[in-house]
């Protein structure tokens, strides 16, 4: 079975918005509300996260098994440890080319995209 669910960890007005135009491709978009653990279990396909926003769950987010985008505004070396920490992430830096992100995000919940482990930065 597909995994369609994907979580956002972000701030509210951009966890919508991404909720929304991940609704539009049929998946269904879940903003963290409680521990990534709880949420980022078999029903969790990918998980969206900004950095820094995101950074205070990078402990919870490092022991997952799906893949990670991480969404930034620069990159610094506070980033790349960050994603050092992730098993399988990608990093898009914002402002997002969202037909790039949906694609990303299609690629990635269908398999087309695989994610052996590191990061790569989009």
């Amino acid at each position: 079975m597909e995994k369609e669910k994907i979580l956002i960890i972000d701030e509210d007005g951009f966890s919508r918005v991404c909720a929304a135009i991940l609704a539009s491709e049929g998946y269904t978009a879940e903003r963290l509300l409680h521990d990534t653990k709880q949420v980022a279990g078999d029903r969790v396909g990918l998980v969206i996260a900004s950095y820094p926003f995101g950074e205070s769950y990078s402990t919870d987010l490092s022991q997952i098994n799906q893949p990670v985008i991480v969404l930034t505004d620069h990159i610094s070396r506070d980033l790349l440890s960050f994603l050092e920490g992730l098993d399988r992430s990608y990093c898009l830096m914002k402002p997002l080319n969202f037909e790039k992100f949906v694609l990303l995000v299609k690629n990635i919940m269908s398999g087309v995209q695989t994610c052996p482990g590191g990061y790569s930065i989009v």
